[in-house]
């Protein structure tokens, strides 16, 4: 849609628009619209809306109030992204942020940075929504398969390795139906969106029965990416219909303590007011005497019997060119990260690739990523004297 000027706008990022559009589709809560300063400081002070949890209020300041002047009720107030308007306000006032509270669209930041800010309150309205559509699709798969047992799991995937292959195997086998929120990653060395989405694709259609899980991806969003809310995660798990969440105990903000041996967290409370039930699942290892993953509570073998799965330092032999073990990730995932990191790496690689590896005899164009999956496959081979 061409931009437009007939209205005043306002500048939004795309992690701005990928907040307001969670908003409008429901999917942080029972609210779709701007928060106003009564229903803000009900959440400041009872940490509740509706009688749910709710971390933040959904709050929104433009980063340029002053536009705000001479605005009244029912005015529009568009939304701009990257010379796009993208979708409108309902104007229905503003408010300033004397009591200091921490919003949704900055869930992380210090309570000084949000002091003289004003915030807006109104309805949503966007002319696009990726979000919605995707909202759409899992409703329609959802009531396709007439799935009961709906479990969520939210995470990065940067990378994907084989303890995530056992969370999905284990998920998968006590639910209809998996939805897989896949997040921005937050480090600096993190993958990029697409190729992160792409070797999942790849994952779940060679290796689990794909019409049982579904991929919901949260581009551009930046209130999950590092995981320090993670009561957010069983809203929008809730609110897409899921009936449970998987969450791993070293999962960051989870608080998790022990009472009466049992392991509790603050998830507790939003499972409570929002009917879902969450699973926190102990780490997995790979044991050299077991002989396969294993979980650190049933392993009877010391830490020194385990490889462990350090996402940093597996992303770190990746970016240095070094391939993974097939023991930490599967040769697929990593053959495709390395070609894509590394495009036309080796000038001479079908060269290379008919002079070492067997072939039919007949010259055949090999692409990087066939190449790394040989080389891991040759790695994987034992010489017997």
């Amino acid at each position: 849609m061409k931009l437009a000027r007939k209205n005043k706008s306002i500048k939004i990022s795309p992690s701005e628009f990928g907040i307001l559009s969670l908003i409008k589709e429901g999917l942080l809560g029972s609210c779709s619209r701007l928060m106003n300063e009564k229903e803000s400081e009900q959440i400041l002070k009872t940490g509740k809306f509706n009688n749910e949890s709710f971390p933040h209020p959904l709050s929104f300041a433009p980063s340029d109030y002053g536009v705000l002047e001479n605005l009244k009720m029912g005015d529009l107030l568009e939304l701009e992204l990257e010379s796009e308007i993208v979708g409108h306000i309902v104007y229905q006032g503003k408010f300033k942020n004397d009591k200091k509270f921490i919003d949704i669209f900055n869930p992380n930041a210090c309570l000084l940075d949000n002091a003289d800010n004003f915030y807006i309150y109104g309805e949503i309205e966007l002319y696009r929504n990726e979000l919605s559509h995707y909202k759409q699709e899992f409703n329609h798969i959802k009531n396709t398969q007439n799935a009961q047992k709906i479990t969520a799991i939210v995470s990065s995937f940067d990378p994907l390795h084989r303890a995530h292959e056992r969370i999905f195997r284990w998920t998968i086998d006590k639910a209809d139906l998996v939805v897989v929120f896949l997040i921005e990653s937050y480090e600096a060395n993190g993958f990029e969106f697409e190729l992160k989405e792409k070797y999942l694709h790849t994952f779940i259609q060679n290796y689990l029965p794909r019409e049982r899980i579904f991929i919901f991806p949260l581009k551009n969003i930046n209130i999950f990416h590092a995981h320090l809310n993670p009561g957010l995660e069983s809203i929008i798990a809730k609110s897409l219909g899921c009936t449970k969440l998987v969450v791993g105990q070293n999962h960051s903000g989870l608080g998790m303590f022990y009472d009466a041996n049992q392991p509790k967290s603050i998830l507790d409370e939003f499972s409570k007011d929002y009917g879902i039930e969450t699973i926190i699942l102990p780490e997995f290892v790979f044991c050299d005497a077991c002989k396969m993953i294993v979980s650190t509570r049933s392993c009877p073998h010391g830490t020194h019997h385990h490889l462990h799965y350090n996402a940093n330092s597996l992303k770190d032999l990746l970016r240095a060119g070094i391939i993974p073990p097939a023991v930490f990730m599967r040769k697929e995932i990593s053959s495709l990260i390395l070609s894509a990191l590394f495009p036309q790496r080796l000038k001479n690689l079908q060269q290379i690739y008919q002079n070492l590896f067997p072939t039919d005899g007949i010259l055949e164009y090999k692409s990087d990523e066939e190449f790394y999956q040989k080389l891991l496959e040759i790695h994987q081979m034992t010489y017997m004297v």
